[in-house]
């Protein structure tokens, strides 16, 4: 049975090979995020162990400040006085404090700031003999108006030694002079493409940090003797339990863990989009199955009748599934290898990141995880085809016979059951409050209402191709491809859902973007007071901003009415984590229309705040009512409630006071909400942008502006979502290519017949493409119908000002006319094959 097996599966060579293109193109990306991930993460742990290779430990301050900013600035600072008491600590041969933040952003010599897709913009303080840092040209600063900066910077930007550079920092922008350029170890520019400026020590402190005398961590080298874990006991024991003591391997790994959050993101996105891929394929390789078992037949029974048993069938058609599901998983697993390895590169590349590992991570765990889904997919696909197989009578094979068509009824209630469990898994992922688990719900959910509309689908199939086969039935062509795409309902279904799944996926995708798109459009036209926005730029860094006193000077302008100058920052609000703003609360009114619930809308105190009405009902507050609150830079005080006012799409945040906000990290603005009045919009622009010409990182927008960069956000991530799909369409059109092969075989005789009577080639080649376009156009109905509804489902779930629920025509007449094309080059294989076929041969074909 199995040498039998092995024959007919290496047969159909063309077959095959499609069958298994669809696995290897699943596993290439489940093996390329695994070996991109694992690169990475293998890269980023040689850097953290280069750089903590001269520490043996390492001690810092707690992290206490409420909220995480990445990249923003740190706020756990040692003092002068932990210094010296851990250099007293016996065992310490020698205590060396350091300040690094990101946050140093050089202006280029074309006056724009140097940006960064990824690695920090740091601003460190000079160490002599650290070690690591190699001194190449120059000296090291000596003075407060002097830098040096590292060799990759100086190769981006053109910059030397003796140039003049302007740096931007927690303070405004000043020029300094660059008096040294520096590399480390090995003759690397950079680290891992970090731009670093280094200032004196007592610069960094008040540049950086905003905190004279203070730094970020102290490394510490023990002495001969003393072993990396005793002398991290014995500052531990000398500290106490307000600082973190790590030894060098401990603070590598630390280190570690804080880029390890985008490595699993990346490793999940791209497992995500393989197994849609998969569980596309899944419905190709159902599909090829059982054309496969009845086509079959007579050979199937030939066995049956020369005392193969009903299991020995079952077991050969599945061995079939797992030779074809585990060859065709290796070669996805050895070219998603090579796919990882550029991925990494690319984007090393995006982010000029230059990680010190150059090989290929390739751990155990990947290679069993590729081999494992692919194989399963395809053998759950072959499952059931193979029970039909193992059910051929032997009498078949003493007559021409097929499995026929069982009465669909009890497949569409049994996928109206599975459609309805999917409905409510997605229900309960959509109302989630945390207490679920997200990817079952979701990813569940998703996959079994996929199953249960792609088992509904052959009751629609006939009566939906009939209707859409009009419009090509005006030949004899055109009228025979639709009569052949309704013959047999289930297979049309089961290679129209596997198109379905990425053009659902994609439609409900651009649902979710129209209705994003339409909700912040009407935010800023009806919710906002403003008519002009003066912000810092997007993938500007988070120390960016500009100085609150230009308020006063915007206020002066001719034409402004109201100026709200906001700040904002993570703090501490009755224990629980809040983003806030600081500013005028008079003017905040008037900017965001906002409505007063209870209490007052007017100048806060210090110790004042206003709250949102939604705030105020999650944690039970009213007017009156007093919280303890803490800043990141200030300690513990009293909050005492003043007002509630109706939160709007524009602002839904506590506001505090100007005075508590001495405490938030950074003392510059992030934003100014400008009102003019109305004949005067465009002069004041010109004036405000000459007020902040020389801050390269902060822009002026009209509300045109804004919903126009918001869109291009919007449109940027729908559009990588497409291509990542993309897999999942090509799988469904590789789909319909092999279902139309087979066909063509199956068919063979009729065929013959058709072109004996008198059909050209020509004609052959129309009929089988009228095929391809019904099922590929049937699969993108079935997609956009499933798409909309889930895009739906979703904007009206998640809710908020934020979305409003529309639909573009447009995007769903697009997504029709490329699966009219798909169709058309989905034919143009199987069509060529038919038409080619020899007619006194195809006729005699058994």
């Amino acid at each position: 049975m199995f040498r039998a097996m092995l024959r007919s599966l290496l047969a159909h060579k063309l077959r095959l090979a499609l069958s298994a293109l669809a696995v290897v193109l699943g596993t290439m990306f489940m093996s390329a995020a695994f070996v991109a991930g694992d690169t990475m993460a293998k890269g980023f742990q040689e850097l953290f162990t280069t750089v903590n290779q001269n520490v043996d430990v390492q001690v810092t301050a707690k992290d206490t400040a409420p909220g995480e900013v990445d990249g923003g600035t740190p706020t756990n600072l040692v003092d002068q006085s932990t210094v010296d008491k851990i250099a007293a600590v016996p065992g310490v041969a020698k205590a060396v404090p350091g300040v690094y933040a990101d946050g140093a952003r050089v202006v280029g010599k074309d006056g724009k700031v140097l940006s960064s897709n990824g690695p920090p913009r740091a601003g460190t303080g000079w160490v002599d003999d650290d070690g690591l840092t190699q001194l190449r040209q120059g000296r090291p600063p000596r003075t407060a108006d002097e830098i040096a900066i590292d060799a990759g910077l100086a190769r981006k930007t053109g910059y030397g030694v003796g140039d003049r550079v302007d740096v931007l920092t927690l303070k405004p922008r000043k020029t300094y002079t660059v008096v040294g350029i520096f590399g480390y170890q090995g003759g690397r520019d950079s680290l891992a493409g970090e731009m670093t400026v280094a200032f004196t020590m007592a610069t960094a402190q008040e540049v950086m940090l905003d905190a004279p005398g203070k730094y970020t961590q102290v490394d510490l080298t023990a002495a001969p003797g003393v072993s990396d874990t005793t002398l991290k006991r014995r500052v531990a024991d000398a500290l106490g339990p307000s600082f973190e003591v790590r030894t060098g391997a401990e603070a590598a790994k630390e280190q570690q863990s804080q880029v390890s959050g985008f490595i699993t993101v990346l490793k999940t996105g791209l497992v995500v989009f393989a197994v849609i891929g998969l569980f596309t394929g899944a419905f190709l390789i159902f599909n090829t199955f059982s054309m496969l078992v009845a086509q079959r037949t007579r050979e199937l029974a030939l066995y049956r009748s020369f005392g193969a048993s009903r299991g020995q069938v079952n077991r050969s058609v599945l061995a079939e599934s797992v030779l074809l599901g585990l060859v065709s998983s290796l070669v996805g697993l050895a070219v998603g290898v090579g796919v990882g390895y550029g991925l990494k590169q690319l984007l090393e590349s995006f982010a000029n990141a230059n990680l010190p590992f150059n090989g290929v991570e390739v751990r155990p765990y990947a290679v069993i995880w590729t081999l494992v889904v692919g194989t399963g997919f395809t053998v759950v696909a072959a499952l059931v085809p193979a029970l039909r197989a193992s059910r051929v009578p032997p009498v078949a094979a003493m007559r021409d016979a097929a499995i026929p068509d069982k009465p669909l009824g009890r497949l569409t209630a049994a996928g109206a059951v599975v459609a309805a469990v999917g409905a409510g898994l997605l229900a309960l992922a959509l109302t989630d409050t945390g207490d679920l688990n997200l990817g079952f719900t979701l990813g569940g959910g998703t996959g079994l209402a996929f199953l249960g509309v792609a088992m509904m689908a052959p009751l629609v199939s006939r009566p939906v191709t009939r209707v859409l086969g009009r419009v090509l039935s005006w030949s004899m062509p055109g009228r025979l491809g639709t009569r052949n795409t309704g013959r047999n309902p289930r297979r049309t279904a089961a290679t129209a859902a596997a198109l379905m799944i990425g053009v659902a996926l994609a439609t409900g995708g651009g649902v979710f973007a129209s209705s994003a798109k339409a909700g912040v459009k009407s935010a800023f036209e009806q919710d906002l007071g403003a008519q002009l926005l003066v912000s810092t730029e997007n993938g500007a860094s988070v120390q960016a901003g500009f100085d609150p006193a230009l308020g006063a000077r915007m206020k002066a302008i001719p034409g402004v009415e109201t100026v709200f100058v906001g700040r904002g920052d993570y703090i501490s609000l009755g224990g629980k984590t809040r983003y806030v703003y600081a500013g005028d609360a008079e003017a905040a009114k008037v900017i965001f229309n906002l409505e007063t619930v209870s209490g007052r809308i007017g100048e806060l105190h210090a110790g004042e705040i206003l709250i949102p009405d939604g705030a105020a009902k999650n944690d039970h507050l009213k007017v009156g009512d007093t919280v303890p609150m803490r800043t990141a830079r200030g300690g513990t005080t009293s909050a005492t409630v003043v007002g509630v006012f109706k939160a709007t799409p524009v602002l839904g945040n506590t506001l505090i006071s100007e005075a508590d906000a001495a405490g938030f990290r950074s003392s510059l603005a992030q934003a100014a909400f400008v009102k003019t009045a109305p004949d005067r919009v465009a002069p004041v622009k010109a004036a405000l942008a000459a007020l902040v010409k020389d801050n390269p990182e902060v822009s002026v927008n009209d509300q045109s502006d804004l919903v126009a960069q918001t869109n291009s956000a919007i449109d940027i991530v729908l559009a990588i979502i497409n291509v990542l799909l993309g897999l999942a369409i090509l799988v469904a059109v590789l789909g319909v290519i092999n279902t139309l092969l087979l066909s063509v075989f199956e068919r063979t005789r009729e065929l013959g017949m058709v072109r004996a009577i008198g059909m050209s080639r020509m004609q052959v080649a129309r009929m089988v493409t009228v095929e391809s376009v019904l099922i590929s156009v049937f699969g993108a109905l079935l997609g956009m119908a499933v798409g909309v509804g889930l895009g739906l489902a979703v904007v009206t779930a998640i809710g908020g000002d934020f979305l409003v629920l529309t639909v573009s025509w447009r995007y769903l007449v697009t997504v029709l006319v490329l699966a009219v094309i798909a169709g058309v080059v989905a034919a143009v294989l199987p069509a060529g094959k038919a038409a080619r076929l020899n007619v006194l041969n195809a006729i005699a074909y058994e």
